[in-house]
């Protein structure tokens, strides 16, 4: 299973995308966290978003999410999951999986913000502020950590086709060392 982390904006979605062009599967943990926002009445915002994800967190255990996340995963050989946040949540996945792949991306803070105000989700920041506020709070949950932990990083400071053109190198590298993956994929 390939798990991705990063800062809000270094480009994830964008991962998973071209890895869904390649037959991946894929898992958001912020669509969890979402879902059961929604379920428990919270407005979709990046301020409410992040304090009941936090909330949640201290109830349930810094795993939390990786655990509701898990039960939407179909497939570990061939799923992507986007989006995680700490320590608890790596650990919790490599003690319920076999083959956990970490990769990181990053992007500079400049560059992360303006590809948040493109991208304008309901859930995003809306200002530069917004954003430090929120880089802040996910690095409380200890996303620095994983992102020193991974086992590839990719830096997203190029153009589009070109950050595209470097995921598909990566993931045809992680195929190629994966039969498993090869097999299921179809290639």
């Amino acid at each position: 299973m390939i798990i991705i982390t990063g800062m809000p904006g270094a480009g994830k979605d964008e991962f998973v995308k071209v890895a869904k062009s390649m037959g991946f599967l894929d898992v958001h943990m912020g669509n969890t966290v979402k879902k059961y926002a929604y379920e428990n009445n919270i407005k979709i915002d990046d301020t409410n978003i992040g304090k009941f994800a936090s909330d949640e967190r201290k109830k349930y255990g810094m795993d939390i999410w990786a655990k509701r996340t898990s039960k939407y995963i179909l497939d570990e050989d061939i799923t992507i999951v986007d989006g995680l946040r700490n320590y608890e949540e790596l650990e919790y996945f490599k003690n319920n999986y076999d083959d956990i792949i970490v990769i990181a991306i990053f992007a500079n803070e400049e560059q992360r913000f303006e590809r948040i105000i493109k991208r304008n989700r309901e859930d995003d920041i809306k200002s530069y502020n917004e954003m430090k506020s929120r880089d802040d709070r996910e690095l409380t949950w200890g996303i620095g950590k994983v992102i020193s932990l991974a086992d590839y990083m990719i830096v997203n400071n190029k153009s589009l086709e070109e950050y595209k053109s470097d995921v598909k190198s990566l993931l045809k590298t992680i195929i190629d060392s994966r039969p498993k993956i090869r097999e299921k994929l179809g290639l």
